[in-house]
């Protein structure tokens, strides 16, 4: 059961980059912030703005993301109970 929340979470961190992007242009500042929050977090830990990263750094920092939404996913997951048969 924990490793459907750990795909989907997973899935959701690769498509959360592009959407939180063009979330915090266009709608809502602080959702892009919620999605982007490795992005964020590396850019000030690393002390590059999130414009003058360069596209190595991107790229790993989407697969990072990928993997924090999955831990989270997958924590969540655990957390839940299953129903018992």
């Amino acid at each position: 059961m924990t490793y459907i929340f750990i795909i989907f979470g997973a899935t959701f961190g690769l498509i959360a980059v592009p959407l939180g992007f063009f979330i915090g242009l266009q709608v809502s500042p602080v959702l892009a912030n919620i999605l982007l929050f490795p992005f964020i977090s590396a850019s000030w830990l690393l002390d590059v703005p999130l414009g003058e990263m360069s596209s190595l750094l991107r790229i790993s920092l989407t697969v990072l993301s990928a993997v924090v939404w999955a831990g989270l996913f997958g924590f969540v997951g655990s957390l839940l109970k299953k129903k018992p048969s």
